[in-house]
């Protein structure tokens, strides 16, 4: 799990580069990070 989390990190991270819109991508990130603590909190 932790290794697809890089993964996707990485990639809205170039994904954000690449757009050239850094302020997007840390959203997509926050966005992911939130939706990734949801689930956690769900499967306890």
């Amino acid at each position: 799990m932790p290794l697809l989390l890089g993964s996707t990190t990485i990639f809205c991270t170039l994904l954000s580069i690449m757009l050239g819109q850094v302020a997007m991508g840390a959203e997509a990130l926050g966005v992911m990070l939130g939706a990734f603590v949801l689930m956690s909190l769900q499967r306890e």
